[in-house]
Parts: structure tokens; sequence; C-alpha cells
């Protein structure tokens, strides 16, 4: 087995380039993390350790803000699974926290370059195996397997409700393929349209009334009342 990436003891980690500049993608990275208050430890898919002088916070706004995942659309996907430990999630890509988001040893990581993860020892943390592009990179992180099956589930039914979504879409605007309208019985699809546009519907909803209610509060100081609250979903909701 290769040597172990220990986050714990990411000082005693030989470091490839600090760097001012570099764009965080689904397909270049495996994982990345606080390297000081700073700076962004990141690991890259040909097994690069890089150190980008940029806030971690800062790192995954842009990251967010270039692949359209809005903190109020995560909200309400992380809202219906009951999950408050959220991540980024987009479909078959998911950067996921290790843990909860406000710890300092939180391992932000791409769950689909992930091939195999086990408990440590005496449960200390969690062995993470990822596929780099020429090799697999042996990853220690300091979170219970347990938590991380916790929050990878999440993001699994949260990448679950995204894909629904873009299914009833296909639907909507005619794009489901002839050959699957034949393979499936009508009462089957009625059902399963009729549950994928309701996710759909909610996940709107639920987007605009988190938009709605953060602008008040930031506007007035205080949350508006159950009566505008129930007036913003008739209008959501009318046809």
């Amino acid at each position: 087995m290769s040597t172990i990436i220990d986050m714990n003891n990411l000082s005693n980690q030989k470091i490839d380039e600090v760097t001012t500049s570099f764009q965080v993608r689904w397909d270049n990275v495996l994982l990345l993390t606080a390297y000081s208050a700073n700076e962004t430890f990141i690991l890259t898919v040909e097994g690069e350790k890089i150190v980008l002088t940029r806030r971690l916070q800062d790192v995954l706004a842009k990251f967010a803000a270039e692949n359209g995942i809005p903190r109020y659309l995560m909200e309400a996907l992380y809202k219906q699974v009951g999950c408050r430990t959220r991540g980024y999630v987009a479909g078959h890509h998911r950067l996921v926290p290790s843990c909860g988001v406000s710890n300092e040893r939180v391992v932000y990581y791409m769950v689909h370059h992930l091939d195999h993860a086990e408990s440590l020892a005496a449960d200390k943390g969690t062995l993470m195996v990822f596929k780099g592009d020429r090799q697999r990179f042996y990853v220690a992180i300091p979170s219970p397997e347990k938590t991380f099956r916790r929050i990878i589930r999440a993001a699994d039914e949260v990448a679950g409700i995204q894909l629904a979504i873009y299914e009833s879409c296909r639907e909507q605007y005619g794009k489901l393929p002839q050959g699957q309208l034949a393979e499936r019985s009508y009462d089957s699809d009625y059902y399963v349209i009729q549950e994928r546009r309701e996710k759909s519907r909610y996940i709107m909803e639920e987007t605009v009334i988190q938009i709605i209610k953060t602008a008040f509060i930031e506007l007035y100081g205080e949350v508006f009342d159950k009566e505008l609250l129930a007036q913003v979903k008739r209008v959501i909701n009318r046809y």
C-alpha cells in the first residue's frame, strides 16, 4: 500500500507548490482542507500537494459560484433529507465535508473519486482510498466512520433528488427516449412522474422561501410571520 496521507499532520507533508491561483474543479481535485487561517491545502488527482494562499471558505465559495450551486438550493435539498451538514452536490458530482463544517479539521473531498473507505484502528478516524489519474491515494481523516457514512449518505440522497428533478424536466420538455416509454407501463409512468414533479416543486418552493426569509431578516431584523409565509407559498404555487 502507498504511504498514507495523514490529514492530522499536514505540516509533515512535502508541498509541491504554493500558489495564489488555482481553479478547483470536479475533475482535478481529490480533497481540500484548511492549511492555515489564510491558506488551503489541495490534493489533486495527479497527486500534487498544493497550498493555495486563500481561505478555505473563499475557495469553496468561488467553487460554488463557478458550478452554479447556490447556498439556498443546498439548504432546501438538505432540509428534505434531514441533514444539517451540507456539501456541494450536482447530481453525480459531490464535494462533501468529512464532519461538521465548523470543525477546524474538516476535510472536503470529491465523492465521485472515492474508491473505498474503512474505519481506522480504535475508531480514530477513517481511511479513504481515492482513484487518481494514475494511482490510488490513501488518506486518513480525523472523522469516525459513522460520521463519514452519515454525511455521504445524505449527499447521495440529495444527488438522487437532483437527478429525479432532471428526469422530470426531460419528461416535461419531451426528451424521454422512445424506447424507455415502450418499456414502462402506463401506471408506473404516472406515479414516477408525479413523485418527481412533487420533489421539483418542493425544492423550488423551499429555495424561494429561504431567500425571502434571509432578505427579510437582513432588512427588518426579524423573521416574517406565518401569514406572510402562507401568502408566499400561495403565490409560488399559482399556475
